[in-house]
């Protein structure tokens, strides 16, 4: 099935407007979660680099290194599905 240009504008801007109408403390978390998150995962990527590049292989803080590229990611879904669940109940 496909849509045309009209229908998926209509449908962005639905998901603009539900965006738009998030409460504050929802939406502070999202983007301070979604802020941390980033910076956890370019202090893991930066870290897995050096130690691939610049500096002397060690095992441990490669594994070190890809938890925190790992966790970045889970950290950042909690705090955009963790908003989105407080936005809802606080509606409700």
């Amino acid at each position: 099935m496909q849509f045309n240009q009209s229908e998926r504008t209509k449908n962005i801007e639905k998901i603009l407007t539900a965006f738009n109408g998030i409460h504050k403390l929802p939406l502070a978390i999202i983007k301070y979660g979604s802020l941390i998150s980033a910076a956890l995962f370019t202090i893991g990527a930066v870290l897995v680099i050096l130690n691939n590049t610049i500096l002397p292989y060690n095992s441990f803080s490669d594994m070190v290194s890809k938890e925190v590229v790992k966790t970045s990611f889970t950290l950042g879904a909690e705090a955009i599905i963790g908003g989105l669940i407080m936005d809802f109940v606080f509606k409700k």
